[in-house]
């Protein structure tokens, strides 16, 4: 029995006994008589410590990149990865937009079809997968922004030269030094008459008949020249503006200008806009006569678009204290109106407590606001800052219809995606850039 349990309690000992490297002691170690005091350093046995560092540290890569594809899945899983997708996009515009050489059709569309392609074959794969659609969206940009490049094909005057031009009137902007700016869209040249004839102009008037209007067609002698690039490098680029604003010549009038035909010719989009841009310089007009001087002059800024008549020393001082922007109408000019039409329409509703109680009036308060920002986005002029304040502020008006909360940064997203999709080169520009930061800034804190 004790010959029995003793062999069990050793065969157990010997299931659990820990393996314990035999290493060859040197001779001095094995005699137990030396004392440790005279071994030397170099005759201690060598123990390799490289196998062991080199296993924590592909251990730690190789938890940290589990780490990280767990919170991209998580991400992803939230949806979190759709706000990636507008900023890939703007940033497929921007690379675009800063190339020295453009891009052709083939180039851009082989590397779209060649990422799609190599997105769906890692669809499995999740880092790949990542990656490669990452890169198709930056080409999407890019392929955005050939594709506004594409549909301006704005025809740019070669150089200066004299010739005499008639076109129908689109916008009529009173200068503070007196003259007058006036943008038309070209129907003929004559004397000489140009071959590559560009199909809007935008012309300074020393005066203009009494009572012109939009819509009329005036012809004169003109003086035209290309669209002046940057003064400086890094500077504001006006010939990339105005090329993709569809003016292919600036200049000047040498005589002024005379009416030729009336805005009944004109086809019926060009007299909408004519009636439009009719009630606007009406409506700066009775600012001007209720509010005189420079106060005047940014009342008509602020409410109709129409800055030309504000004094220059005006000018340069808000550009010196950084409020030149705010002139200009976008997001705070928006969200100013929006704020004042559903505040007014809540307290109105708000008087009825029994109509406010049986029915949305929170949703009735945000399609009045919607009126009243698409009033105001044509009344002001209908300016690049000012549709894309409406498209954002629309974004989350439209939110509040179905019950969403509206101030999110999905739907800063989704406005960002509308606005790349529709005007890629704003993403260049300092005012999106500037308000969509702070609108993130302001959602995310």
């Amino acid at each position: 029995m004790d010959g029995e349990g003793s062999g069990q309690r050793q065969d157990e000992r010997g299931l659990f006994a820990l393996a314990v490297a035999r290493v060859d002691l040197p001779p001095a170690i094995k005699d137990p008589t030396q004392p440790p005091a005279a071994l030397s350093p170099d005759r201690l046995p060598m123990v390799s410590r490289r196998a062991p560092a080199a296993k924590r540290v592909r251990d730690r890569l190789v938890h940290a990149q589990a780490q990280a594809a767990s919170a991209v899945q998580l991400e992803v899983d939230r949806g979190g990865a759709f706000l990636l997708v507008p900023v890939l996009l703007c940033a497929g515009a921007a690379i675009y937009f800063a190339l020295y050489v453009e891009p052709g059709w083939m180039p851009l569309a082989s590397l779209f079809f060649l990422f799609a392609a190599v997105t769906w074959m890692a669809r499995e794969v999740a880092p790949a997968k990542y990656l490669a659609l990452a890169a198709l969206l930056l080409l999407g940009g890019a392929l955005l922004g050939k594709v506004e490049t594409w549909r301006a094909d704005t025809k740019v005057i070669g150089g200066e030269i004299t010739t005499r031009l008639t076109g129908r009137v689109e916008t009529i902007e009173a200068r503070e030094n007196g003259r007058v700016r006036l943008t038309l869209t070209v129907m003929a040249t004559e004397r000489p008459k140009l071959r590559y004839q560009p199909d809007r102009v935008r012309l300074t008037a020393r005066s203009v008949p009494k009572g012109l209007e939009p819509g009329a067609v005036v012809t004169g002698l003109a003086r035209l020249a290309a669209p002046l690039g940057p003064l400086r490098p890094g500077s504001y680029d006006f010939a990339f503006e105005s090329y993709l604003d569809g003016i292919g010549a600036t200049g000047f009038f040498l005589k002024g200008p005379e009416v030729v035909g009336e805005t009944a010719t004109a086809p019926l989009g060009a007299r909408f806009q004519a009636w439009i841009e009719a009630h606007r310089i009406d409506l700066a007009g009775r600012i001007r006569s209720h509010i005189t001087g420079p106060e005047g002059e940014i009342a008509a800024a602020l409410v109709a678009g129409v800055r030309g008549g504000i004094p220059e020393d005006v000018n340069e001082t808000l550009r010196i204290t950084g409020l030149a922007h705010v002139l200009s109408i976008s997001g705070l000019h928006m969200a100013l109106v929006a704020g004042v039409v559903i505040g007014s329409l809540r307290l109105g509703f708000a008087a009825f407590p029994g109509f406010a109680s049986r029915h949305p009036v929170r949703k009735y308060a945000a399609i009045g606001a919607l009126v009243a920002l698409a009033a105001y986005l044509l009344i002001s002029g209908s300016q690049v800052a000012a549709e894309r304040s409406f498209l954002m502020i629309a974004v989350m008006l439209v939110a509040l219809l179905f019950d969403r909360a509206a101030l999110t940064m999905r739907n800063l997203a989704i406005a960002a995606l509308i606005i790349v999709v529709l005007s890629p080169h704003e993403v260049v520009g300092p005012s999106f850039q500037m308000s969509f930061a702070a609108t993130a800034a302001l959602v995310s804190a």
